[in-house]
């Protein structure tokens, strides 16, 4: 999913690793020229929703940093 934060845009996306079963909350954030300013994983959850969310505040968490 896109969402636009503070002149970055944030794509997230939950990944099952098929070994484990957890799911990796994988983030980027571009900047407005679409440039990959960032990218990385949250720690692997077992809950799909809770691995998408955590891949959101972990993004916008960077931004907030920079």
């Amino acid at each position: 999913m896109n969402t636009d934060y503070k002149g970055y845009t944030i794509i997230t996306a939950p990944e099952r690793d098929d070994p484990s079963g957890l799911w990796n909350g994988r983030y980027r954030i571009m900047d407005d020229e679409g440039i990959v300013v960032y990218e990385s994983f949250v720690e692997p959850l077992r809950d799909e929703d809770k691995a998408y969310e955590a891949a959101n505040a972990a993004a916008r968490a960077w931004i907030d940093g920079q």
